[in-house]
């Protein structure tokens, strides 16, 4: 556990493969355990890469006042949708990466206006080919038969681009691809995807900057993830928690390592450190 950790205040939690089962929902025990978190006087901020709508009602529910969403690149007021957040990418970066990633095997797709917008050429045999996608339904939302061409319209609005491969070859040539782009931060999000966000984009960054407008230092911040996209937020954390089921490197840069989504991880980290810390 870290030295900066203060009185807890707020607690940011990732939602698929953290707060979510796989097939995305919330089990009554991580429920309660966050109904209690917010009963005690604290904030519970969902941390995410998905559109704010995507949120799941459960969490909203809780009365939750902001939500990160797209990896960082908003921070949305849930009680009016307000951004008080916003970090897009470049319209001629999202065009030439965008322009790439359509010649790849995979589904291509990129966030705006809190949807997702997919090449609907490719989702035709998306749901075949990647199982995955059909659950996370990227190829239910959005379609375009031109996605290059829609997305010339959308201006400095696009948040996250982002591609699920087919193969581990086309994962590994657009991983190297992302790699090589000064423009960009390419993170894997789950088993086949790959996520864009404009460099400096980060779930950790959105938090200091919510936390700035809070009143909230690192030290009174409890964060909860599984992947790559979270292992920032945990950084700035004072209390950063790996899931079970998070990749080695992001455990290893973790404080502590709690259960896997699917033995209520979630729940059992806060069971074990949330009242101690705020007393």
């Amino acid at each position: 556990m870290s030295d900066k950790l203060e009185k807890l205040r707020l607690l940011a939690v990732d939602m698929d493969g953290t707060a979510l089962l796989p097939d995305a929902r919330v089990t009554p025990s991580t429920l309660e355990a966050l109904r209690r978190v917010m009963d005690e006087g604290a904030l519970v901020i969902p941390a995410s890469g998905r559109v704010f709508g995507g949120i799941p009602q459960e969490i909203l529910g809780l009365g939750v006042p902001y939500a990160i969403t797209a990896n960082g690149a908003s921070v949305v007021e849930t009680a009016t949708g307000k951004r008080v957040y916003e970090r897009n990418i470049r319209h001629e970066d999202a065009m030439e990466l965008l322009s790439y990633l359509l010649t790849e095997n995979g589904q291509t797709y990129f966030q705006c206006e809190d949807r997702y917008y997919e090449d609907s050429r490719q989702a035709r045999t998306a749901a075949l080919i990647h199982p995955y996608m059909a659950m996370a339904g990227l190829n239910r939302t959005g379609g375009q038969e031109d996605l290059l061409g829609f997305a010339g319209k959308k201006g400095n609005g696009i948040q996250k681009i982002g591609i699920m491969v087919f193969d581990e070859e086309a994962e590994a040539r657009v991983l190297a691809y992302g790699t090589g782009l000064e423009q960009f931060h390419v993170m894997k999000t789950g088993h086949f995807s790959l996520e864009f966000n404009r460099r400096g984009t980060s779930k950790g960054n959105a938090l200091e900057h919510l936390c700035g407008l809070l009143g909230v230092e690192a030290g009174q911040v409890m964060a909860i993830g599984d992947n790559e996209n979270d292992s920032s937020m945990l950084a700035f954390a004072g209390l950063g928690v790996a899931m079970g089921n998070a990749p080695e490197h992001v455990k290893a840069a973790a404080d502590f390592v709690t259960k896997t989504n699917v033995e209520d991880g979630v729940a059992w980290a806060l069971g074990r450190f949330w009242s101690q810390a705020i007393q």
